[in-house]
């Protein structure tokens, strides 16, 4: 039996008068990969906030396991403002011990096209847009996580970028994902589950985007 990762229990959250999730029950178990559509402004990217942590229900509960460990890509990418792309990513790792490990070199060559020192010590704010990204998802694949959360991971990606980005979370088998994307390719690409927020409510499918009735 898949280990339970994260439990939504009646989970209900307003800004003002607009209720955006009602009474919410969810759960997400070790190697489900599950994409959440919906129209603009429906509370998909406010369940993803609920679910990491970042943002509290007003009423209900959410419970991520002791042992899980969890990412969050946000659409807004941010660091310190003298962070450079070896801070974000790396942090304050060796050289000699992440450069040997096949696993993060096979990360850098998908994102970067391989080891650039001169990228490594730019300045994060300083990227461009797809730039941000791409290094926003590195620090994350890198990490050993129970579940990574991707909110809008394609933005700014070229196509390239979108299919290794696909690919390499189709080979983690044991990775749980959820993602949020008007990418319906990425999404049919990657998903297996599909979670659709209307009415304040969560529909859920078995299946990519074209598997649904949507």
């Amino acid at each position: 039996m898949a280990r339970n990762i994260v439990n939504i229990e009646n989970v209900s959250k307003a800004f003002d008068i607009k209720v955006l999730l009602d009474s919410v029950s969810l759960g997400v178990s070790e190697g489900e990969r599950i994409g959440i559509v919906g129209r603009n402004g429906c509370g998909k990217s406010t369940l993803m906030k609920l679910i990491a942590g970042i943002e509290s229900p007003d009423s209900g509960r959410v419970t991520q396991s002791n042992q899980a460990e969890i990412g969050y890509l946000a659409q807004v990418d941010l660091a310190e403002a003298t962070a450079t792309v070896r801070d974000v990513v790396i942090g304050k790792r060796p050289t000699h011990e992440w450069a040997s490990d096949a696993s993060i070199r096979e990360i850098f060559t998908g994102l970067f096209g391989g080891f650039d020192e001169e990228m490594l010590n730019r300045n994060f704010q300083s990227l461009s847009g797809g730039e941000k990204r791409r290094v926003g998802l590195a620090r994350l694949l890198i990490e050993d996580l129970d579940l990574i959360m991707l909110d809008e991971p394609t933005n700014h990606l070229d196509v390239e970028g979108v299919a290794w980005l696909a690919s390499h979370l189709t080979k983690r088998k044991n990775l749980s994902v959820l993602v949020v994307t008007h990418d319906r390719w990425f999404l049919d690409a990657v998903t297996d589950r599909t979670w659709e927020v209307v009415g304040g409510k969560v529909e859920e499918y078995d299946g990519g985007y074209s598997d649904t009735s949507m």
